[in-house]
């Protein structure tokens, strides 16, 4: 029971898993408060290592009739912001349909997660892992099949030029001014039990969406695909993706149209508008508790983006580390080698920057208490 209350907290998905508090049908408040140590070797002497508040999380969720809701809001203290994650209401209609409608998940690719460090894949920073929009979503599980069909308005704020954000967004930044209007989105996931005491994940995911430029008051649309495997023999765990996606931007004349903006955390950033991104990960979850300390993973995680244009350069990261809990606490430790990366001193995604250092490390350790 410790072992799935702490990942239910750290995941901040405790409606999903299972109250971890009170009786089943009542309401029940949650969140965590995080610090950060961080250690970046590209940045100046002076600001290079540093401790720092990170965040606060609150959570609700709970269950009423054949209906269940949750939501997670956030402030940053680093970047000086607030923001929605998600904010849901789900009607389940029978064991094998449910039906969810607000702010939610954007079913693509290995969920509800595609990596198990704090820093998350490459994928995230291109809008393609843990990203939350506007919609409705069916889910439909039966045997080994699980069908989610979703259609999303818009971005969660509907507002691309609103920087504050947990989920990256197509962003209007003044210059590349497009917005997310109108997304499908299906993905198809078989579990199989091809070894005695395993099972794999295999899927595949398409997305399909119109794009509005506000300089042309016209529309482009972008297509993603993604194939996926996951693989549990426990203690291990295998985590492989393969993604294409293409936006056909409705951009005004002599505007270069192989790039696009992209923003969250109040930082928007140029990405290549077509490309392929590959994952792979490798997890080992100790079957044992050491001393106090529980849930403890450690795991290898490379990913990369390759941007389809002349002007196009690879993108990629690799994350090596360990996550723990004890009791309320959750600790993980990464070290982050990036090249061409946002968020490990690159200045964008899929593309050449010629001021980006050719290589950089990132060594995070996230303290957080989650209640």
């Amino acid at each position: 029971m410790m072992r799935r209350n702490a990942l239910c907290m750290t995941l901040g998905i405790t409606a999903l898993c299972g109250p971890v508090t009170a009786e089943e049908d009542n309401f029940n408040l949650g969140g965590h408060v995080r610090v950060n140590y961080g250690h970046r070797d590209w940045q100046a002497p002076a600001i290079r290592d540093g401790l720092e508040f990170e965040s606060i999380k609150l959570t609700v969720d709970g269950k009423f009739d054949d209906f269940s809701y949750k939501a997670d809001y956030r402030w940053y203290e680093n970047t000086d912001f607030d923001t929605v994650r998600y904010a849901d209401l789900t009607w389940h209609y029978d064991e094998y349909l449910d039906v969810t409608g607000g702010i939610t998940k954007v079913p693509f690719g290995l969920l509800p997660f595609a990596s198990n460090s704090f820093w998350f894949s490459a994928n995230y920073y291109i809008g393609f892992e843990d990203d939350y929009d506007a919609g409705v979503v069916a889910r439909y599980e039966r045997g080994p099949f699980t069908v989610h069909a979703g259609y999303f308005l818009n971005d969660e704020y509907n507002n691309a030029a609103r920087f504050g954000r947990y989920s990256f967004d197509v962003a209007d930044d003044g210059e590349y001014r497009n917005q997310e209007d109108g997304q499908y989105n299906l993905r198809v996931n078989y579990e199989a039990r091809l070894l005695p005491r395993s099972t794999t994940d295999i899927g595949v995911s398409f997305q399909q969406g119109d794009i509005f430029n506000f300089d042309t008051q016209d529309s482009g649309d972008m297509t993603a695909y993604a194939v996926h495997l996951r693989h549990n023999q426990k203690p291990w765990k295998v985590e492989l993706q393969y993604l294409d996606y293409r936006y056909d931007l409705a951009a005004p004349e002599g505007q270069l149209q192989d790039r696009l903006a992209l923003s969250s955390f109040e930082a928007p950033f140029l990405m290549a508008s077509e490309g392929q991104s590959y994952m792979a990960n490798l997890a080992y979850s100790f079957p044992f508790t050491v001393a106090s300390l529980e849930d403890i993973t450690c795991y290898s995680e490379y990913s990369r983006v390759e941007g389809d244009s002349e002007a196009g350069s690879d993108s990629t990261q690799w994350v090596n580390g360990c996550s723990f809990g004890w009791s309320k606490l959750f600790v993980y430790v990464d070290s982050i080698q990036g090249k061409n990366m946002w968020f490990s001193g690159g200045s964008g995604m899929g593309l050449n920057f010629n001021d980006d250092p050719q290589s950089t490390h990132r060594l995070n350790i996230s303290l957080g208490v989650y209640f």
